[in-house]
């Protein structure tokens, strides 16, 4: 354990090195600074870094730092809002595909994944901005809470701010119903990707022997999948879940900017748009950063997962 611990300590120190200099590259074109010691630069560059200091926005002349934690704050409940009910809904769907494997109920839910995977995501939000809210009148599509409403921060997620202030009153519900649309366009391709992961990595496992024997012995097909195969599959699940957080984070920039979300997607773009390098350089430094540290974590509690398994003490789980 403590050698993996080392390997992936490593492994995230290279990729923060490599990250911090790709960024360094683009503070020096965009600043001009190609006759100053690059090295000394570096140094200052890596200093501010560490305290977080990148600067002030030319957009809103404030804090990036303190910009990125408020925009941060709508994307971060934005994704969870998505990623919880995806990946809870792509996993016993791809759990239903592989317990029924070369069947119509497989090729139904790999197909219907498949399809949607396969349409863009400014797509899917157009088709559902023009299927359901221009339909239906109390579901709105821009925004996150409509401009009647007090948009006090507290903790910086509207659902929570809101409750907070007026409990299941008006204004959450206003709240939660900006929330439809974006997560249904934002949940779509994660759970597509979820089911394929979950399908393929509990059908090889479903092929060994002993789970050919649990069936054998007339064990119900979702205790098997329990006991013995979603234990066994979980470690190449969890190894392979960076592919879920990549598909979010660069489709929440594209949903974002659809329904005039207040979020880091739609505050990058304006940053393009304007020149504003330093706020593109904190978006670098710091979702890069960000991502780097949950895909790392997640091939770290793969090789845990993987060590657990194989523990002497309570070993692969095969039915006696």
């Amino acid at each position: 354990m403590i050698l993996i611990l080392l390997r992936k300590s490593a492994m995230l120190l290279l990729s923060a090195v490599i990250l911090l200099l790709l960024t360094f590259w683009f503070h020096v074109r965009s600043n001009d600074l190609g006759d100053q010691d690059l090295f000394l630069r570096f140094l200052i560059y890596l200093n501010r870094i560490l305290r977080l200091d990148f600067g002030f926005s030319a957009q809103s002349s404030r804090p990036v730092s303190g910009e990125f934690l408020e925009y941060g704050a709508a994307t971060a409940e934005l994704c969870l809002a998505a990623m919880i009910p995806s990946l809870a809904a792509g996993f016993f769907l791809g759990c239903f595909a592989a317990l029924h494997k070369d069947r119509w109920l497989d090729s139904a839910i790999t197909n219907s994944s498949i399809m949607f995977s396969s349409i863009p995501v400014f797509w899917i939000a157009q088709i559902f901005i023009a299927l359901l809210a221009v339909r239906v009148d109390w579901i709105p599509s821009n925004g996150r809470i409509s401009l009647l409403y007090s948009t006090e921060q507290i903790t910086g997620f509207i659902l929570v701010d809101t409750l907070l202030r007026d409990g299941f009153g008006d204004s959450f519900l206003n709240a939660l119903t900006h929330f439809i649309l974006p997560v249904l366009s934002l949940s779509i391709l994660p759970t597509t990707e979820m089911i394929r992961i979950v399908r393929n990595s509990l059908y090889s496992v479903m092929q060994q022997n002993y789970i050919k024997a649990a069936f054998s012995r007339g064990w119900s097909s979702w205790y098997i999948i329990y006991r013995h195969g979603l234990r066994n599959a979980m470690p190449s699940i969890l190894a392979q879940c960076g592919s879920v957080l990549f598909l979010t984070f660069t489709s929440v920039i594209i949903v974002e900017n659809v329904y005039n979300w207040p979020g880091v997607g739609t505050w990058i773009i304006e940053a393009i748009r304007s020149g504003d390098v330093n706020v593109v350089n904190a978006y670098l430094v710091l979702v890069g950063m960000l991502f780097v540290v949950l895909n790392i974590s997640l091939e770290f509690a793969a090789d845990l997962s993987i060590i657990y398994l194989n523990h002497p003490g309570r070993g692969r789980s095969t039915p006696s």
